[in-house]
């Protein structure tokens, strides 16, 4: 059987009739639900990211909004899995770097979410976070969610819950493997800090085996150490930015990468003054594509 697509301007219809009805009040919240949880499947399957995009960034725009003037923990929620949706539509189009202004808006929620015990919300929120942070090579970012992540875990357990309602089971492992994968792309790396607080909550021996399992994962790929100046930093949102202008938009095609980091080295140079060089030239064994 042939799967019939959808065309944009179908989408974008059946997306304004859904805006509709989860602002009037002759349906009910689980219709509500139902009828967003339908559309969301339609636009993942169609592979359309920027409908998803525009359709998911109006609806945080409309909870924000909400729980600026009503600032419950529900609404709160509600704003951090709007964040989500905007999150995942991003990395669909392959622009993960553009959720980021979604989620510095969303600290406030976070903070209210998480000053009221939600954990299991709150973990979702910040392992989510993390990946898309991750993906974007914003490493930073990624360890401070990640971190959250481990926090939120760590208070579950603590409260006797060892698995989530999705059925994944709590393992304090994980969620420090993931803050050592991403510490390691730091400039500070694993400080003493972070070192002390793991070792404390799993035991010399698993923080070893915990570390040694981080190292693995990130593999022997080198990068170049300016990604971990201030200077670079600093610029990384209004980098990407060009980029893509400079790409017109067009991304993860094959050899994509190879194309963006011609652009980035350029942009760097002209624009910013810095020299630097692709894990391509500093990795001449490895074939990226």
């Amino acid at each position: 059987m042939f799967h019939r697509h959808v065309d944009e301007d179908a989408l974008r219809v059946k997306g304004d009739v859904l805006e509709q009805t989860l602002q009037s009040t002759d349906f009910s919240e689980q219709q509500k639900q139902e009828a967003l949880a339908e559309y969301l499947v339609l636009l993942q399957n169609e592979r359309a990211a920027t409908q998803g995009i525009d359709f998911c960034t109006r609806l945080f725009d409309r909870v924000a909004a909400a729980f600026r003037a009503h600032p419950t923990t529900e609404l709160a929620v509600d704003m951090l899995y709007a964040c989500i949706l905007v999150q995942q539509f991003y990395a669909m189009d392959f622009a993960p770097w553009r959720a980021h202004p979604t989620i510095v808006a969303s600290q406030d929620a976070l903070k209210t979410v998480a000053a009221d015990g939600r954990d299991s919300d709150c973990m979702r929120y910040c392992q989510a976070t993390a990946e898309l942070y991750a993906e974007a090579k914003f490493w930073p970012e990624a360890l401070h969610y990640a971190v959250q992540m481990h926090d939120a875990a760590s208070r579950l357990l603590q409260k006797g819950v060892h698995r989530l309602e999705n059925g994944t089971r709590l393992d304090l492992r994980d969620t420090a493997c993931a803050i050592g994968m991403y510490a390691s792309q730091t400039a500070d790396g694993m400080t003493e800090e972070l070192t002390q607080k793991l070792t404390v909550e799993l035991g010399a021996e698993d923080f070893a085996v915990v570390m040694a399992e981080a190292a693995d994962t990130v593999g022997d790929t080198v990068t170049d150490p300016v990604e971990m100046t201030e200077e670079y930093l600093a610029i990384r949102y209004e980098l990407e930015e060009k980029i893509d202008d400079a790409l017109e938009h067009r991304r993860g095609y094959y050899d994509y990468c190879k194309e963006y980091w011609i652009v980035k080295k350029l942009i760097l140079r002209s624009d910013y003054g810095i020299a630097w060089e692709s894990p391509a030239v500093l990795n001449p064994g490895v074939d990226f594509h």
